[in-house]
């Protein structure tokens, strides 16, 4: 069975990334979204990532106190310990 990398005459396929506009190889590219180089896909998702930072730094400094609370409640929440579950039927399995 034939590589599906591969075209006829044994060539490897390549596509033009719609962002950079430079013709890659089919390794190049993630599957999805498959119109974008890898480069260019992991700078987006790291400006991305870093608008994503910045936007929760600007709503906790709007939020602080709303936040401490929070945060403490949650701590809070993780540190005490489990109930024991109760079986509704009353039968031990």
């Amino acid at each position: 069975m034939p590589s599906q990398r591969t075209a006829v005459g044994g060539q490897e396929q390549r596509r033009r990334c719609s962002r950079c506009h430079l013709e890659k190889s089919r390794s190049g590219f993630y599957r999805n979204p498959a119109s974008i180089c890898k480069p260019c896909h992991n700078a987006a998702t790291a400006r991305r990532n870093e608008a994503r930072r910045a936007a929760l730094a600007r709503l906790v400094s709007a939020h602080r106190d709303e936040y401490r609370g929070l945060l403490l409640a949650e701590r809070a929440r993780l540190a005490a310990p489990c109930e024991p579950f109760e079986d509704p039927g009353g039968e031990a399995a």
